[in-house]
């Protein structure tokens, strides 16, 4: 979980990229942008005293916004992403960073904590979080 060597193997998952996952596009309008940005901010708030830390930047407001506006967008949102950072391609652009299974599972804790204390219905949450475990698995870069 530490900054890669960068002549070290790039691991693959055994999968395809996460596909559609039903009712996630329609949860920006149940959520609404701040619910988005709030959900962020919370995942944040854990990240200082995470095993993943050493992943973000010291000033996390930059990351903060940047993820939010990722999320909107695979929400189904306003695309702030793709309009102030180009194509998403999130598996690329984390390369630099050693993504092994218990970092996956850091993030998804300090998401999950996150989740559950938004104020969003369970049927959501769990469409949610099913992004979330696709997502990481792709996101994983070493074994």
């Amino acid at each position: 979980m530490s900054e890669s060597n960068p002549e070290r193997q790039i691991y693959t998952p055994p999968m395809n990229p996460p596909g559609p996952i039903p009712g996630l596009g329609e949860l920006c309008q149940l959520w609404g942008e701040e619910g988005i940005r709030d959900l962020v901010s919370r995942f944040y708030d854990r990240i200082p005293d995470s095993k993943i830390r050493k992943m973000f930047p010291k000033n996390l407001d930059l990351a903060k916004q940047k993820q939010a506006d990722f999320i909107i967008q695979v929400t189904g949102g306003k695309p702030h992403y793709s309009q102030n950072y180009g194509p998403p391609r999130m598996r690329m652009r984390h390369f630099p960073f050693v993504i092994d299974e218990e970092a996956r599972m850091e993030w998804i804790r300090c998401y999950t904590e996150a989740l559950d204390e938004a104020d969003f219905s369970e049927d959501s949450k769990r469409i949610f979080s099913s992004f979330l475990e696709s997502f990481s698995r792709w996101m994983v870069n070493s074994i």
